[in-house]
């Protein structure tokens, strides 16, 4: 597996200050990566709410054009872009990507309506039934950003659960396998990649593949070829990290191949 297509660099409101897209090129060819996709915030409802600094999409084209030139012979740079909530303020989603020549675009949900980013949210003071009441909103709420369209790939499906088991809690998944099944059918039909992301493999971190081992396997098991993997790195060094991890888990869901959308076709990359 030779590419990592969710990275941040330091022009995102949480990139490390180090990650200017030169290091992150830099250490994506030291790790032998052939390919690395550069996708920085832009939490739609976040800019426009005033919750986030505005990502300054200007020097972010401007820096991976430079870096597209510079590493041409040694690296396939992608400008992506991470749109979050896109459904919540449609018109301003859909002038962003008509306004930037966007080679992929990960759909992420942070937040649901109303609510702050999951990660800001205390678990340990809800009850179990709170919990599931949020990630069926969730799911509710990811139908309608794939709904959006525009996207080629769906990030971190499950990205409360990092934060849920990182307060102690967990989710049952079971009650809402219909609805995932639902979701993951829309999936398809959209042609939009689910990924899989590793950023919250650490204990630390909630010690899980985003989504999960068996919402991946259900994904396969509908027929869902399309699979993207991120890191989900804001700092150089972290970088496809976990990605042996990750090629494990993808073989044993059946998986042979990452095959990902993109504005200039489908990129394949065997798992090997």
């Amino acid at each position: 597996m030779l590419a990592d297509l969710h990275t941040h660099s330091r022009f995102s409101f949480d990139g490390a200050p180090e990650a200017t897209v030169e290091a992150l090129c830099e250490t994506a060819i030291a790790k032998g990566l052939s390919h690395l996709a550069v996708t920085d915030h832009c939490d739609i409802n976040g800019e426009i709410e005033g919750i986030y600094a505005i990502l300054d999409k200007d020097a972010v084209f401007d820096a991976v054009e430079k870096a597209k030139k510079k590493y041409v012979d040694r690296l396939t740079l992608l400008f992506g872009v991470e749109l979050g909530q896109a459904y919540q303020y449609p018109a301003q989603s859909r002038a962003l990507l008509d306004r930037y020549p966007y080679d992929i675009v990960l759909g992420s949900l942070h937040n649901l309506r109303g609510e702050q980013d999951f990660y800001y949210m205390d678990y340990k003071a809800q009850t179990d039934a709170q919990i599931a009441a949020l990630f069926d909103r969730s799911l509710d709420e990811t139908m309608e950003l794939l709904d959006f369209g525009g996207i080629h790939v769906l990030t971190h499906l499950t990205y409360m659960h990092r934060y849920v088991r990182r307060g102690g809690k967990d989710i049952d998944f079971a009650p809402f396998r219909e609805k995932l099944i639902t979701l993951l059918e829309k999936v398809i039909q959209k042609g939009v990649a689910l990924e899989l992301n590793t950023s919250a493999l650490p204990p630390a971190r909630g010690g899980v593949f985003s989504p999960t081992m068996e919402i991946l396997s259900l994904y396969r098991s509908l027929g869902g070829k399309l699979i993207s993997l991120g890191s989900d790195a804001h700092a150089p060094q972290n970088i496809a990290q976990h990605f042996d991890a990750a090629k494990s888990a993808l073989l044993d869901c059946g998986f042979a191949e990452l095959a990902v959308p993109t504005k200039n076709g489908l990129l394949t990359f065997p798992i090997s």
